[in-house]
């Protein structure tokens, strides 16, 4: 079981849609088991980018001892399991957030036979980003291709330096192409981290947000869903789902 932290130095950089699409591609089209927890307590999306509006039970309530974790999952038609924050501010009461670390262990404990438990942490360094770090065993870094929000990138692996996290590599995320953004061989350079992979900014992956699906769901055969299998191949060490003929077509069609 591989517990990995999705993290970055700022917030707006499309942590959560990467999250979001990961784990659905995980669990699609790799057949892992996968559990995706919202970390990010304050602003919490996750549930929201999957389709899941209605959460009666949530990480709030397993932080304050209130319920089990089989009743905070949430199953989506991928296959991928979620655990939603609350959207209610009042839900933030009584949450101590050195607690999550013990509820992540839970989950694995009621969920043995899972392949990948994901963590959408909040961005940042604050209290609750830091929590989100220490429960993971390994971390990806997400940032945007402009030099401010790669600078935070290096803070951040000197965190996940001092807590001893495996570092998975760094994905480049909405890339436009332009003059104005550093190139991944720039990028890798600053933060001396492997760009594992890049994310085009693309209306298919806006469109997905406004219908709260996934954009491996809503355009699977996009380019944009072919660079989340790419990254998906790459953390599991298999190959990719064969592209079919009619793939092919579609893909172009897009």
């Amino acid at each position: 079981m591989r517990v990995i932290s999705i993290v970055s130095g700022k917030g707006g950089v499309g942590k959560t849609t990467v999250v979001a699409n990961l784990g659905t591609i995980l669990a699609s089209k790799f057949n892992k088991k996968v559990i995706l927890v919202d970390c990010n307590i304050t602003t919490p999306h996750l549930g929201l980018y999957m389709g899941i509006h209605q959460h009666s039970i949530t990480l709030n309530h397993l932080m304050r001892n209130e319920s089990e974790v089989s009743e905070a999952v949430y199953v989506h038609p991928s296959g991928a399991k979620i655990v939603p924050a609350s959207l209610s501010l009042n839900d933030l009461d009584g949450i101590d957030m050195m607690h999550l670390k013990s509820v992540v262990n839970s989950i694995k404990v009621t969920y043995p036979d899972t392949d990948f438990i994901i963590l959408d942490c909040a961005p940042g360094f604050g209290r609750e980003a830091m929590a989100g770090m220490r429960s993971g065993d390994e971390v990806l870094y997400v940032t945007t291709p402009y030099f401010p929000i790669v600078i935070d990138i290096v803070k951040c692996v000197h965190v996940a330096e001092e807590l001893n996290l495996e570092n998975i590599g760094l994905l480049i995320n909405m890339k436009k192409n332009n003059k104005h953004e550093l190139t991944d061989a720039e990028i890798g350079n600053i933060t001396e981290l492997p760009v594992v992979g890049s994310i085009a900014l693309h209306h298919d992956v806006l469109n997905s947000l406004h219908k709260k699906i996934p954009v491996c769901v809503t355009k699977p055969n996009s380019k944009v869903s072919k660079q989340f299998i790419k990254l998906a191949s790459l953390i599991t060490g298999e190959s990719s789902p064969k592209v079919t003929f009619l793939d092919t077509v579609f893909g172009l069609f897009d």
